[in-house]
């Protein structure tokens, strides 16, 4: 008896060398089934084998489907590309929410067949969101940034290791030139990808004008840290919503409560490190400089946390991120004024509140 499918489902698993591929699909019982497995080489002939196999089994054109792949350092990006430049719906999924996926269908051992497997299951079952490149000036400038990130850490490492070398017992002179000028070769090469960096961001004059706009305007926020942001973001393309950049960021807040037990709230920290890594020095500079609404915001929270500073610098933290989206998406600057004018009014109707007759 032919079967009667209800959407496709292409999972990819990568690795260095090749690509393990499942197409599957669901059908009238909702149930997922596999049609075909097949093994090609991460190249570019593997692609194009690739391509016209899934076309031969494919052979309802009419029917809904995508392409599922995990991130999976960089060994993914060929294929994806690939299939994207073809005109095929491909999803880039991360590796977090393809293994609750897998937890949630049963799937307990790991192979490359079996996430395969796995990643046409969720093909066929979920809608998910389709993967767009990034512009290559902004990919430039993200690389460029990433690795200035890498070198900063070189140079804490060298940094900590001629501080114990200058406060040791026997001081080998040699070791010390050494460390010396590895930092020195550090500090030139982070200046390097800081002013590649800068030159890229010119060449668009819209672009930079969107950033001298921000920095101009908002006290203690330097232009490395919002290009970080806004290289890391993809210009904030794929964003509607301050709910998604916040929880892209991983400052979304994650509560423990249940019934009368009360754990920790703490934020996810699920979501791209190099952005808070980046907000975390602007935070400290807005503080210290007590820009509004930011300082007023933080010393709110050291009183209610009972003076914890870190939790009131991750908010700050937050708020300049929500900031930066603002001021991007609406091409407008900071206007301080206006915050000022906003925290008055909420004021006023607080204090309407708390003498208004019973």
């Amino acid at each position: 008896m032919a079967q009667h499918w209800l959407n496709y489902g292409l999972g990819l698993d990568l690795s260095k060398d090749k690509i393990d591929a499942c197409f599957g699909a669901k059908n009238q019982e909702q149930a997922f089934k596999i049609i075909a497995q097949r093994r090609f080489a991460n190249t570019e002939k593997g692609y194009q084998a690739l391509v016209l196999w899934l076309e031969k089994k494919r052979k309802d054109k009419t029917l809904s489907w995508q392409i599922a792949l995990e991130v999976t350092g960089v060994y993914h990006e060929g294929v994806l590309v690939y299939l994207h430049d073809q005109g095929y719906p491909v999803c880039l999924e991360l590796a977090k929410r393809v293994k609750r996926f897998f937890q949630s269908i049963g799937q307990q051992s790991k192979n490359d067949k079996l996430d395969g497997r796995g990643l046409a299951h969720l093909a066929s079952e979920r809608k998910l969101k389709l993967w767009a490149p990034i512009s290559p000036q902004i990919y430039a400038i993200r690389s460029l940034l990433r690795h200035r990130k890498a070198l900063m850490v070189s140079r804490v490492q060298f940094t900590n290791q001629l501080h114990a070398v200058n406060h040791s017992a026997v001081k080998p002179e040699a070791v010390k030139r050494s460390l010396e000028q590895m930092i020195q070769q550090l500090n030139k090469q982070i200046q390097k990808m800081e002013d590649q960096a800068q030159r890229l961001a010119k060449k668009d004059k819209a672009f930079d004008d969107k950033l001298q706009q921000i920095v101009d305007s908002v006290k203690g926020l330097g232009l490395i840290s919002v290009l970080t942001v806004v290289a890391e973001t993809n210009g904030f393309k794929e964003f509607y919503s301050i709910k998604q950049v916040v929880r892209y960021a991983g400052y979304d807040v994650i509560e423990n409560q249940s019934g009368n037990s009360t754990g920790k709230t703490r934020i996810s920290k699920q979501g791209n490190g190099r952005i808070r890594a980046v907000l975390y020095m602007p935070a400290l500079a807005v503080i210290r400089l007590k820009v509004e609404p930011f300082y007023g915001l933080y010393q709110r929270l050291l009183l209610r946390n009972g003076a914890i500073k870190k939790k009131a610098n991750v908010a700050v933290q937050r708020k300049l991120l929500v900031l930066i989206y603002t001021l991007w998406k609406k091409n407008q600057p900071f206007d301080e004024r206006y915050y000022q004018h906003v925290e008055k009014q909420k004021k006023d109707k607080s204090s309407q509140k708390q003498v208004a007759p019973m």
